[in-house]
């Protein structure tokens, strides 16, 4: 991995209106509801923090930069090629990048729930509720940004993000309607292996808190990450790439 270009996407996000913009409306609208629900419900209802897979639509909305047919469309490419940049380590970069800014605005979210729990809440939750609230939103975050990653190096601009959601939709909207019927339910294993390539996620209380730790979640999570990286590394190293990609 080439940290000056890991350092450069990770600084570029935080100057470009889209990726600055968006998770800050999103941090804001719902910290907003859940003021709101408080106030309709004279602090009846008390927020909770949101688990790690209901933020996933921070990482897509945190992270148009992290695309690498963008840079092909822009013609950048080349010129980042003609320097001491192997295709290895640009592809990893990338997903170090896009990993890293999704979890902080991910893990900004966290605590503002949690400030707001904190305060509203007789009996709020242990710290370490959000310790590992946070762990699974930084496995998700770096997960999902593998496979976007991957997706980019073969589609241009933002097609990733559009693959992304339409395998999302099969997953969460199409595949299970599919399982309700009993000569399907093959549906729901295609979903499970499904939702493995497009957010690999790890439950860290249910793999370190247990006795003995789930080495089977565990590896299966980092398995999964790795192979869509190996991929993404291979399909651009297939790549051709010349000054008149453009």
């Amino acid at each position: 991995m080439n940290l000056t270009f890991y350092q450069s996407r990770v600084l570029r996000s935080f100057h470009r209106l889209p990726t600055l913009g968006l998770p800050l409306a999103y941090l804001f609208v719902t910290l907003s509801w859940q003021v709101a629900m408080l106030l309709y419900t004279d602090f009846q209802i008390i927020p909770e923090l949101s688990p790690p897979k209901e933020t996933l639509f921070l990482i897509p909305l945190s992270l148009g930069l992290a695309s690498i047919g963008r840079d092909i469309s822009e013609g950048l490419l080349p010129v980042l090629l003609t320097r001491p940049l192997r295709r290895s380590s640009y592809v990893l970069s990338h997903w170090a990048a896009l990993g890293t800014v999704a979890s902080f605005w991910a893990l900004a979210h966290a605590l503002v729930q949690w400030g707001l729990i904190q305060n509203t809440s007789p009996h709020p939750p242990r710290l370490e509720e959000l310790v590992y609230n946070a762990l699974g939103r930084v496995s998700l975050c770096f997960g999902m940004a593998a496979a976007l990653v991957c997706f980019s190096t073969r589609l241009p601009a933002w097609g990733n993000l559009l693959l992304w959601g339409v395998l999302y939709y099969l997953a969460e909207r199409v595949l299970p309607g599919l399982g309700k019927d009993e000569s399907a339910r093959y549906a729901f294993t295609v979903r499970q292996y499904l939702l493995g390539v497009i957010m690999p996620h790890l439950d860290i209380r249910q793999t370190f808190a247990s006795s003995p730790i789930s080495w089977f979640r565990l590896t299966t999570y980092l398995s999964n990450v790795s192979l869509l990286l190996l991929l993404g590394i291979h399909v651009f190293n297939q790549r051709e790439v010349s000054y008149a990609s453009r």
